[in-house]
């Protein structure tokens, strides 16, 4: 396992991942985080149909069609919805007709920028994994999937990796740079780091391994990849932000899951933000922002197939004249 080059190279991957994706247009000062049925979008007399993660700049107005729903997450963490034939101009002030979901003041101004972050490498990635290499879920070498090049909530985090056909099981190996710290064999496609081995340690950074193996011994290359637990402070303003914007948002609703994962994307917590965002694809499965954004999670990642999945998903329900860019 070449651990020098990994070590040196794991802690740039996400940002570089990121940075790349960083589009330049003007700062929104609230975004689409939630949307049913229709709505349209009115910008320098223009209109368009809104879509999930529009960014919406002062002066825009959002028009609600009757019936329909739209949430909307302000930069000063006020959370709104507009139910069926409402309206409202952004100006950065609440009217009468605008419902306040939540208190804004549990929500503060770093998670807007972090969901901004998201949101808006995610407009300019749209449509970008076709493109990419990809491998197949069934492949000769068991490919990683969770945590992969990405930051760790959790001190036992789980692992996931892919079958490989022929594997009766897999062993896993993880290591920091002064030398292995633990190791297990097991058979099923995914494991918990182990409740009685000593804990991972807080800011240091880990990579781990897993290799295929059947009765006459290993199938393929082995794959690995990295991963780093934040300190436990971060991890602390992590949950506090998320219990904010759920309380702001609703617990469960298509709002706090969009703006969750989006969240923790811009915190590079890969692996909970795509969790965020495939509750969000069972919740709104014929939304097309919801695949895109789980197809942008994975292909941060590197899981480049099912980015492509996710893509073609929300490419197939989006229709041709919907506008999903921002402004």
């Amino acid at each position: 396992m070449r651990l020098g080059w990994t070590f040196k190279m794991m802690r740039w991957l996400p940002a570089l991942a990121m940075l790349a994706a960083v589009p330049a247009f003007a700062d929104p000062v609230a975004f689409v985080v939630a949307l049913k049925g229709s709505a349209t979008v009115t910008s320098k007399a223009k209109g368009t149909k809104a879509a999930l993660g529009r960014g919406l700049e002062r002066g825009d107005k959002v028009q609600v069609a009757p019936g329909g729903s739209v949430t909307l997450f302000f930069s000063d963490g006020n959370v709104v919805e507009l139910g069926g034939g409402s309206s409202l101009t952004v100006s950065g002030q609440l009217t009468s007709s605008a419902q306040k979901v939540g208190p804004g003041s549990n929500v503060p101004a770093e998670v807007f920028t972090r969901v901004s972050k998201f949101v808006a490498s995610s407009n300019r990635q749209s449509g970008m994994v076709a493109l990419s290499a990809m491998r197949g879920a069934e492949s000769e070498a068991p490919l990683i999937v969770s945590p992969r090049r990405s930051a760790m909530l959790e001190l036992r985090p789980r692992f996931v990796w892919r079958h490989v056909p022929g594997a009766t099981r897999y062993r896993l190996a993880v290591s920091t740079e002064e030398g292995p710290v633990w190791s297990s064999e097991v058979s099923d496609t995914t494991t918990s780091y182990p409740a009685d081995a000593t804990a991972l340690a807080p800011t240091t950074d880990y990579v781990w391994e897993v290799e295929a193996l059947s009765d006459t011994g290993p199938i393929g290359p082995r794959d690995e990849s990295s991963f780093r637990v934040l300190s436990a402070g971060e991890a602390t303003q992590v949950r506090e932000h998320l219990d904010g914007l759920s309380k702001a948002a609703g617990d469960g609703t298509a709002a706090t899951l969009y703006l969750s994962g989006s969240y923790l994307m811009g915190r590079g917590l890969y692996g909970e933000a795509a969790e965020e965002f495939e509750a969000l694809c069972k919740l709104t499965p014929d939304a097309p922002g919801a695949h895109q954004a789980l197809g942008n999670v994975y292909q941060t990642m590197g899981v480049n197939d099912r980015a492509a999945e996710e893509m073609k998903r929300a490419q197939a329900l989006t229709p041709a004249s919907a506008t999903t860019t921002s402004k």
